[in-house]
């Protein structure tokens, strides 16, 4: 299977996100696409997940797409405002099956939740880092669903 990044268009508000486009991975899946990374920004989708767009003609940006298949996965955006180590932290993420992709310049993590996932072993971990002072978003959580 081959990939191909595809950009997103992004709605700034009140200066976030920090970036007009995020480009993700997709392979091609019966003329849909299948997202192959955990994105930053993009609400809505999770890792596997099949969904159709229609790249604008001009830039080739995608501004609207629709789910086809949910693949289970959640999304944790992690922001580390405070400079904690977090060496740890993505450590024990990655035990537990998560991917977790980072974004240096934004202090930014995206972490893919796989749906086996142990949340009592997930959640102790979050509370942990949480009184350290990291910040979460939950932009996609099907676990309990």
């Amino acid at each position: 299977m081959s990939t191909e990044k595809v950009m997103f268009a992004l709605d700034i508000e009140n200066g976030w996100p920090p970036v007009s486009a995020e480009g993700v991975w997709c392979e091609r899946v019966n003329g849909n696409y299948k997202l192959v990374n955990a994105p930053f920004f993009i609400p809505d989708l999770a890792y596997g997940d099949i969904f159709s767009a229609t790249p604008d003609e001009v830039n080739e940006h995608i501004f609207e797409f629709e789910i086809i298949a949910e693949s289970g996965h959640s999304v944790i955006w992690v922001m580390n405002n405070n400079d904690i180590d977090t060496t740890f932290f993505v450590d024990m993420l990655k035990r537990l099956g998560c991917k977790v992709e980072t974004l240096n310049q934004f202090s930014l993590m995206a972490v893919d939740v796989p749906p086996e996932l142990d949340l009592d072993a997930l959640d102790p971990l979050l509370d942990l880092y949480e009184e350290k002072g990291l910040e979460y978003a939950f932009p996609v959580w099907r676990h309990g669903e």
